[in-house]
This record gives C-alpha cells, sequence and structure tokens, in this order.
C-alpha cells in the first residue's frame, strides 16, 4: 500500500482501497451522518487533498451506520451572544458550502457515491454531482428546502431539473418529494441498485477497475461530458445559490422554520417505542 499521508479527520473517515482509489465515509452514525460545521470543513480538506494528489484516480463516497447523510445537523447551529456574531457565522458556513460545491464540480478524478440510506439535502443534491451513483434498494432522496425555509443548493437548481426532469425536480426542491432509490433509478439519478452487503464492495471494484484504464482516455472523455462550458453553468449555479441561501438563512422565515423542524423533532426522539 501507498505511503501516502491522508489527512486527520474526526467526523469522516478516510482511507487508501488501493494506491490510487480513496474511500470516504461520513462517520457520525448515531446521527445518521447528519452534516455538522466540521463534517463540511473535514468534506473540504479531502477535495482539496484529491486535488492535490495527481496519484489517485478515483474517489468513493458512502456513509457508515444507516445513512449516507441526514442532511444538515440542526443541533449545530449554535447560540450567539449578538446578531453580528451570528450573521458572521452564516457568513462562514455559506462560504465553506459553496467552497466545498465548486471543489465537487472541478474534481480532477470520477467520484462514485454508494448510498447506503437516507440522502438528504446537501448529501443529496451534491450526488447529482458526483460521476456514478450506486445505491441500496431501502435508500430514500430528500431535499427539505422549503421546510427550512431554504433554498436550492449544491447546483440542484441545474442538476436535478436535467436529470430529473422539470416536473420530479419541482417536486422535490419546491414541494419536499421523498423519492426511493428505484424511482431515482428509474429517472436515471441511481445507476445501479444492488444489496447493502455488495454495495460498497460494488462501488470500490468500479472504482479499481475504471483506475486501472487509460487515464487519458477516462480524462479527455470527462472533459468532453463536463466541458468548459458546463462547469461555467455549475460553478455560476452555486454562486447564485449560495448568494440567494445566505439571505434565506438571515430571515425569520428560516429561524421560525428550523426551530420548528428542530421541535418536531426532538419530540419525536422523545417519544417511546411501542
Amino acid at each position: 500500500m501507498s505511503s501516502l499521508q491522508l489527512p486527520t479527520l474526526t467526523v469522516l473517515q478516510l482511507e487508501l482501497h488501493t494506491p490510487d482509489v480513496l474511500l470516504m465515509r461520513f462517520n457520525r452514525p448515531n446521527s445518521m451522518n447528519a452534516m455538522a460545521p466540521e463534517s463540511y470543513r473535514e468534506w473540504r480538506e479531502v477535495m482539496q487533498f484529491v486535488h492535490t494528489t495527481p496519484s489517485l484516480r478515483a474517489l468513493v463516497i458512502t456513509g457508515n451506520g444507516r445513512a449516507y447523510s441526514a442532511g444538515q445537523d440542526l443541533n449545530s447551529t449554535g447560540t450567539f451572544e449578538t446578531r453580528e456574531e451570528e450573521l458572521e457565522s452564516i457568513q462562514t458556513r455559506n462560504d465553506l458550502t459553496r467552497d466545498l460545491t465548486r471543489l465537487i464540480i472541478t474534481c480532477p478524478i470520477p467520484i462514485i457515491a454508494a448510498v447506503n440510506g437516507p440522502a438528504v439535502g446537501y448529501a443529496c443534491t451534491t450526488l447529482a454531482l458526483c460521476d456514478l451513483v450506486i445505491s441500496v434498494e431501502k435508500a430514500i432522496f430528500r431535499t427539505p428546502f422549503a421546510e427550512l425555509a431554504f433554498c436550492a443548493e449544491g447546483c440542484s437548481s441545474v442538476t436535478f431539473p436535467r436529470i430529473l426532469g422539470p416536473m420530479v425536480a419541482n417536486d422535490m426542491i419546491l414541494f419536499g418529494r421523498t423519492l426511493s432509490a428505484t424511482e431515482m433509478h428509474q429517472r436515471g439519478f441511481v445507476a445501479r441498485i444492488v444489496k447493502p452487503e455488495a454495495l460498497v464492495e460494488t462501488a470500490l471494484g468500479v472504482a479499481t477497475e475504471m483506475a486501472g484504464h487509460s487515464q487519458r482516455a477516462i480524462g479527455v472523455s470527462r472533459s468532453l461530458i463536463r466541458n468548459k462550458l458546463a462547469v461555467e453553468e455549475l460553478v455560476k449555479a452555486n454562486d447564485a445559490e449560495m448568494d440567494e441561501l445566505y439571505k434565506c438563512m438571515i430571515s425569520d422565515d428560516a429561524k421560525e422554520a428550523v426551530m420548528k423542524v428542530f421541535m418536531r423533532l426532538q419530540a419525536r426522539a422523545k417519544k417511546p417505542r411501542l
């Protein structure tokens, strides 16, 4: 195995499957891999590592436990003494997400997502930026933006209508519809559905096989599929979405909506199971 020095992470796991195939796992299983600020920071660190490590040929992303990722962790929004501190925190998170999305858009190697369970919010939208999505049948896909008084993110304003069709994209983004893996497969969002026990093995197998092929040919094909204009469109969409998301997040609507969802989740967690 390569002596490549991997980043030190706390809420993500990183390992080299082979010297040229990197495996990243969301690793907050007790929180359904919900995305805390540290999750975004470490994911950005992984993407920066990928961008600066030419020996890598593929990145596989999956989650530990029952979920791929349950989306933003509403427990990690924080408390602030002043409005200025709150706005600064929101801007910092917004800039971080903007940077991360740009790094995913411009990733120099194929990204393969192995969706092992629910994929919600940003974890769902960024799947459309991957080169291949493999899923288990039990996975669900959800973008509860309207419920949180947020807007589209992760370039979903462009990628979802293109992949799913305008009406289904509207159903997810505007109306919060949850789609199954089978529905996403029928729409071309998910490429393959496999058994849970075969998921990561399949994704790593695909990555390893691809890594053994001509990297020049794969690189040329990717650059034709992800041509300059397409990449520029996604970068612009990311910037536009994050500009609008900041406005949404600082609004009273968002405060009220997030609190309402948070209280509902807390009540559900306290409800005894029969």
